[in-house]
């Protein structure tokens, strides 16, 4: 209040006059219920005051700019010079003063008030404050020509017309609010509507933008989209940002408004963004001020982030623009991420569909009654059939003959069942000729839902034709292989035999001479029939006609058997032969020459590869698995050069060695040990091998102490795999 508040004594009034106020007072309530929106309420106010009834020279309603503060002037009667819009900045004027303490303030003379400005008014003046729900919203501002012109009733019937107006301003902005809402919601819904249609991600990208640039009726945004693996935001949709195109830009979290947004989580608000210290290098150059920006989150990971901006110096964002914004984030962040997934499953679809229509391999699915559903270019080729000739079909109605098809049948029946099926088999053209084929099918399962399954077909054809022909050039050379041996050992024998003859009569006739020479030509005989006796094994074992004599035989005695054939090569390089054998080591069924062979082939191995060394021969009789037959073990260990792994992978093949440079410095033709493995499968068993360069090599022999097989072993051309 002003200090001057005691009620003014008024003159006189005759009744009639009385009854001019209540029917003006009257008039007055009914226009401010009457009005609809803001500013119908103030001119209501205004011109239901100014009566001539009341006698009031001037009346006017400022609101309050809740942006600056200021007092703006929205409907006055009285003073036809006062400028339109008047603002009034805080700190100036009498009208401030409801606004400081919430109180009616009366100034008798206006001229002697302190914060009087020079106007159309020197005589008396009233402020009351305008409240909504207790918050100061504006001021009522009643002038008089007159000093001292209001008595006690004109201040209580200005303190009723401003609660009318603060009631009624109040409802009309509740309502404006409410409407506000809906109209937002009801934008909001639409715009949701549209971005969930749209499915092609770059598209989705630039609506998602527009429309929250229409929705917060902004002049600027931008649009970012994070990338967790490099842990950076990108642009991906810009709006009138910057002076040039900023799409394709990148931010760190943290960097500029985005990165600070996407960092904390959090929207931000900035009234100058020229001003703001957190700004990028890569915005520096910009036309707008007031800049919102707000996190894309699903379910709390981060999407990416979206910025409104807006070129209008006097535009600043506020908790309705910032409750829009958050309304919208979440949904245009759904909107994305769904786009996002449908574009990655649209390109891992395409990237199947091309996979399928360019294999090489005929390809056709199924649904679960077996019925085709599509087939690619590869199958219409093999078999003849167009793509509209399968549709619809059951496969084996089309590509089996009456003697494939209950097996086609089967495998079709075993696939659907979750079994995947891998065969060799023939199947029928369009035109009645037969192709052979290896056949794939697998079940096609989503979701835990069977759907039906794919069917692969290879045209094996050339590679059965190209089977058949290395099996009879491999057949026709062990076949040579053997036919060459028998004509090279009779021959080599009789060299062996005349020999060992010459020998004795030179060692009779004291020619010492010649008895080295006569030695060397018996032992490159003896190594060459050693040769030709490997080759020829070799040869019956790739022919399947390998053949086995079985017997009992004492197993430490021929282990003795070895050791004395063995003994010379071992000193020839200063090794040492340690031969650790159990107790009850017994009597063993199978081939004893094959066994005694096997030894002697490890053992001069070892011999051959260590020097200075200890090379041990440990035989070992144990129970089988889950107490079945009893087994031998034979391990042969030396502390020679050692083997790397890559070496081992090849240490079995025929006519290989560990690597060239062994062959040149020991010697050997390298089938000694694949020899060696086929016997031990022959017979039931194998061998294996434990390696380390410089330290030495282990070969274990595993054989069935009584082998059960017919006298000739049937085997494949190919050795078992490992």
């Amino acid at each position: 209040m002003s200090d001057v508040r005691s009620p003014v004594s008024a003159s006189p009034e005759t009744s009639n006059d009385q009854g001019r106020r209540q029917a003006a007072l009257l008039r007055l309530s009914t226009n401010i219920a009457a009005a609809g929106t803001e500013s119908e309420i103030c001119e209501a106010v205004v011109q239901g005051l100014y009566d001539e009834s009341l006698g009031y020279d001037f009346v006017a309603v400022l609101l309050v700019d809740e942006a600056t503060g200021d007092r703006v002037l929205t409907a006055s009667v009285g003073w036809q010079e006062a400028p339109p819009s008047l603002r009034m900045q805080p700190g100036k004027g009498l009208s401030e003063l409801p606004l400081l303490d919430g109180e009616l303030h009366y100034t008798p003379q206006v001229t002697q008030a302190s914060r009087y400005l020079p106007t159309r008014n020197e005589g008396s003046e009233v402020d009351v404050p305008i409240q909504i729900n207790k918050k100061l919203v504006g001021v009522l501002v009643v002038e008089s020509n007159r000093p001292h012109a209001f008595a006690s009733d004109d201040l209580e019937i200005l303190r009723a017309a401003a609660i009318q107006a603060g009631i009624a301003i109040g409802r009309v902005r509740l309502l404006s609010a409410e409407r506000q809402r809906a109209d937002e919601q009801e934008a909001l819904l639409a715009t949701l509507a549209d971005l969930s249609a749209q499915l092609k991600l770059s598209t989705l990208l630039q609506a998602v933008l527009e429309r929250a640039v229409a929705l917060l009726k902004v002049s600027h945004g931008e649009l970012a989209i994070y990338e967790p693996e490099k842990q950076e935001l990108v642009v991906v949709a810009s709006q009138k940002v910057g002076k040039k195109d900023t799409t394709g830009v990148r931010m760190k979290l943290g960097e500029g408004a985005m990165g600070q947004v996407a960092q904390t989580r959090k929207p931000l608000l900035i009234p100058n963004y020229e001003e703001w210290a957190g700004q990028s290098p890569q915005y520096t150059q910009v036309e707008f001020q007031a800049v919102m920006v707000a996190p894309l989150l699903m379910g709390g990971q981060l999407v990416g982030a979206i910025a409104v901006m807006d070129k209008d110096p006097n535009r600043q964002f506020g908790e309705d623009d910032l409750r829009l914004l958050n309304m919208f984030a979440p949904q245009a962040a759904v909107a994305i991420e769904n786009a996002r997934l449908f574009t990655a499953a649209q390109h891992q679809r395409q990237y199947f569909e091309e996979l399928v229509q360019n294999s090489p391999v005929a390809i056709v699915t199924l649904d679960v009654n077996h019925d085709v559903v599509s087939c690619n270019p590869a199958f219409q080729q093999l078999y003849g059939y167009s793509e509209e000739e399968v549709a619809g079909r059951n496969l084996d109605d089309l590509i089996t003959t009456e003697a494939t098809r209950m097996e086609a049948v089967g495998y079709t029946k075993q696939a659907l069942d979750r079994d995947t099926v891998k065969v060799i088999s023939q199947r029928q053209r369009k035109d009645g000729t037969l192709v052979d084929v290896e056949v794939l099918g697998v079940p096609v399962i989503v979701d835990g839902e069977e759907l039906g399954l794919m069917a692969l077909y290879h045209d094996i054809t050339e590679l059965l034709e190209a089977r058949k022909e290395a099996e009879a050039a491999n057949t026709a050379k062990s076949q040579f292989l053997a036919n060459m041996s028998h004509e090279l050992r009779t021959p080599l024998n009789a060299i062996i035999g005349y020999s060992e003859m010459l020998y004795e009569e030179v060692a009779e006739t004291d020619q010492g001479e010649l008895s080295d020479d006569l030695q060397k030509i018996r032992g490159a005989g003896q190594h060459l029939l050693s040769l030709i006796n490997d080759i020829l094994d070799l040869s019956k074992i790739e022919a399947g006609k390998m053949e086995l004599v079985t017997e009992d035989f004492d197993v430490r005695a021929t282990i003795d058997e070895v050791t004395t054939t063995v003994q010379p090569l071992v000193e020839k390089n200063d090794n040492r032969l340690d031969i650790r054998c159990d107790d009850h080591l017994g009597t063993m069924h199978s081939d004893p020459t094959k066994v005694r062979q096997m030894l002697l082939n490890l053992l001069s191995n070892a011999s051959k590869f260590t020097d200075g060394g200890t090379i041990t021969l440990e035989a070992v009789r144990r129970t089988g698995a889950n107490g079945g037959a009893d087994i031998l073990l034979f391990k042969v260990s030396d502390s020679g050069i050692g083997m790397t792994v890559e070496q081992m992978k090849k240490l079995f093949e025929a006519f290989s060695q560990a690597e060239a440079s062994t062959t040149r410095k020991y010697g050997g033709t390298g089938l000694g040990l694949a020899i060696t493995r086929h016997f031990c499968r022959l017979m039931g068993g194998d061998v294996t091998v434990e390696s380390k360069p410089g330290v030495g090599s282990t070969f274990t022999i595993e054989l069935p102490a009584t082998f059960e097989g017919p006298g000739m072993i049937e085997t494949d051309a190919e050795p078992a795999p490992n």
